[in-house]
């Protein structure tokens, strides 16, 4: 059975394309947007936003934010490292 977190990871990794957020830190919208959909979709899972925030130990939206922002500083990593 998935937890609420693996859920999450997943819904991440399918759902938001990190490329479309490089370098939009600023991108509120577009993280709210995120927040919404993935909890309306969790729902649909049997997940309540509740136990979501509970098992990330936080709010979700700053869940997709630091999630991003990870995966931007990775490519950014990639990028330095290996020019071509």
């Amino acid at each position: 059975m998935t937890t609420p977190k693996e859920y999450v990871q997943s819904w991440l990794d399918v759902s938001v394309d990190v490329d479309e957020q490089q370098g939009s830190h600023s991108d509120h919208a577009a993280v709210q947007r995120s927040a919404y959909n993935l909890v309306s979709a969790a729902r649909e899972h049997g997940f309540s936003k509740e136990q979501i925030e509970a098992e990330l130990e936080g709010d979700v939206k700053t869940y997709i934010r630091a999630s991003i922002d990870r995966q931007n500083a990775a490519e950014d990593t990639r990028l330095r490292d290996d020019p071509q």
